[in-house]
């Protein structure tokens, strides 16, 4: 493997781990409290680095922007409503 092969490596490798963190910041933010717009944006984000990654560099970026909208999704559903029954 050359320098650059590394390093295409290490970016796909950062920003899965970046779309993954924001999946888990989506699920956060439906199930509890939190800011949604931050959710967002990180799920934009993972969409746009990993479109970008994939026409450019590697098609593992392709993986990137898929895990960016399963985010994007997550965060734009409605959150639960709480049951008060009692």
């Amino acid at each position: 493997m050359g320098d650059d092969q590394y390093l295409i490596l290490f970016t796909v490798m950062s920003f899965t781990v970046l779309s993954a963190g924001s999946i888990v910041l989506s699920l956060m933010t439906r199930l509890g409290r939190g800011n949604r717009l931050f959710a967002l944006v990180m799920s934009l984000f993972s969409i746009g680095t990993g479109t970008y990654i994939w026409l450019e560099f590697a098609f593992e970026g392709l993986f990137i922007a898929l895990l960016g909208l399963v985010a994007l999704v997550i965060a734009v559903l409605p959150s639960r409503k709480q049951n008060t029954d009692e």
